[in-house]
């Protein structure tokens, strides 16, 4: 109500909480002070999320305003994309180095196994192969008997 904006975006900052930083973005649009919403924008900018920004800003048309904010953030964004690509292309390179390019099969934990080490269950259930630790058994290993509670058996002509 003193209109102290300067120190208000200064305490929302040094509180480091999002909550007050977007409600004084909230009260800037509200009041209709759209050099102190761009500006609460640069001084908040690690508290505010970019989707209160851009639905504030459309809304209100203050895209204009909030285009600095979001120029920096797309121009973050994309170092981060890059630093993650370079990291990923050095990991390939060091595997292939590493006798990981010998076309040999992928690693049991590797990138292309959808469910945890080896597939499904520990087993990698594709083709032929050595059949299971007690084969002829049902799940609960007990070869020829059907396991407890099951529909199976003469009780239902052996279905």
């Amino acid at each position: 109500k003193d209109k102290l904006y300067k120190d208000a975006m200064t305490t929302a900052r040094v509180s480091g909480s999002t909550e007050i930083a977007e409600d004084l973005l909230r009260y800037f649009v509200e009041s209709g002070n759209p050099a102190c919403f761009s500006a609460c924008l640069f001084t908040c900018y690690d508290l505010v999320r970019s989707d209160v920004v851009m639905e504030l800003a459309w809304r209100h048309g203050l895209t204009n305003e909030a285009m600095p904010y979001f120029i920096n953030l797309v121009r973050e964004y994309q170092n981060k994309v890059d630093t993650l690509t370079s990291e990923v292309s050095d990991l390939k390179a060091k595997v292939e180095r590493n006798g990981g390019g010998n076309g040999a099969a992928p690693a049991a934990n590797g990138p292309n196994q959808l469910m945890g080490p080896a597939g499904l269950g520990g087993r990698l259930l594709l083709g032929p192969g050595a059949p299971a630790p007690n084969a002829g058994g049902n799940l609960f290993g007990n070869a020829g008997q059907s396991a407890p509670g099951s529909m199976s058996g003469s009780q239902f002509g052996g279905f």
